[in-house]
């Protein structure tokens, strides 16, 4: 027979390449900034345009609008910045000091330092957000790393802080609150990602080297000793030489949790070397699940 069976031509068919589609740096910003609002402070952000597009210093303090929140961002190529637009800054705070967003039209106000102080977490969890995504899908034009540095008063300030290069631009536009009582945009300009050498490598190491970079990222860990819950008046009195209470199991009782805030093991605080340090106790029931998922991949292993 000359022609092939349908059965043949189907097994002769050449299976569609299994690696998914690259993860854009506007995919990346739209999953963090969603995600890191709601890990961070319970907030529901309806994600709309995001754009991306190049800027210089000079022009960057056009981006400030009244009432927005202007903090620079610090990162591994230098500083960036962040503007955290009206509507969004009202939506943040009023999850924060009253659990839910408010449909009444915000009033005029000045921002303060205070507000940078409460923000600075929330802000710092999207960012830790989408470094994660990052290291995790190999994104090299982006930047990445960059955490909340300090607040900016005056937008001329803005200029001299970022140095004299072309940045990027990302504006991504999002509805906050359920049934997006309000409309805002958080804008970030952040130093462009040195160009990466050209990767020849075929379809069938795609799996290889994303193991590779994962597996390679670096990991921030913090050790947590207790958590508190201080009135806004409270936050702003605090001084250098005031005491924060711990609880008498503080000690004996730290949570190492990853960027995200999920725990991964607790220990026990002491010194080693003339150093502080947590020694490892007894782990929860997700970071044990995960180890034990390891070792039956490979040999077993102890872990004190």
């Amino acid at each position: 027979m000359s022609d092939l069976s349908p059965l043949r031509r189907k097994i002769g068919t050449k299976r569609p390449s299994d690696v998914p589609p690259p993860l854009t740096p506007e995919r990346v910003w739209r999953r963090a900034v969603q995600h890191g609002l709601m890990r961070a402070i319970g907030l529901e952000a309806v994600i709309g345009e995001v754009t991306c597009d190049t800027i210089l210093p000079d022009a960057a303090g056009d981006l400030v609008e009244d009432g927005a929140l202007v903090a620079l961002l610090d990162g591994p190529l230098g500083y960036g910045l962040i503007v955290v637009s009206r509507d969004l800054l009202g939506a943040m705070l009023e999850m924060l000091t009253l659990g839910r967003v408010q449909k009444r039209p915000l009033s005029d106000r000045v921002v303060t330092a205070t507000d940078a102080a409460i923000l600075a977490d929330p802000l710092d969890r999207v960012l830790a957000t989408q470094q994660a995504l990052v290291a995790e899908m190999g994104v090299a034009t982006l930047a990445s790393g960059y955490r909340f540095a300090t607040r900016i008063e005056n937008t001329r300030e803005i200029a001299l802080s970022l140095e004299d290069e072309t940045h990027d631009l990302f504006t991504i536009a999002l509805e906050a609150g359920p049934g997006g009582p309000r409309s805002g945009k958080l804008t970030l300009v952040l130093p462009r990602a040195p160009v990466a050498p050209t990767d020849e490598a075929g379809p069938q190491d795609w799996n290889a080297r994303i193991e590779s970079r994962v597996l390679g990222a670096q990991v921030p860990l913090t050790a947590e000793l207790t958590r508190l819950s201080l009135s806004v008046r409270a936050l702003q009195n605090l001084k250098p030489g005031d005491t924060l209470p711990l609880g008498r199991h503080a000690i004996n009782d730290v949570k190492i949790v990853s960027t995200g805030g999920q725990p991964l093991c607790v220990g026990r605080l002491g010194q080693s070397g003339g150093r502080k340090a947590v020694r490892i106790g007894v782990t929860p029931e997700t970071f044990s699940a995960a180890r034990l998922s390891r070792a039956g991949m490979g040999s077993d292993s102890a872990a004190e």
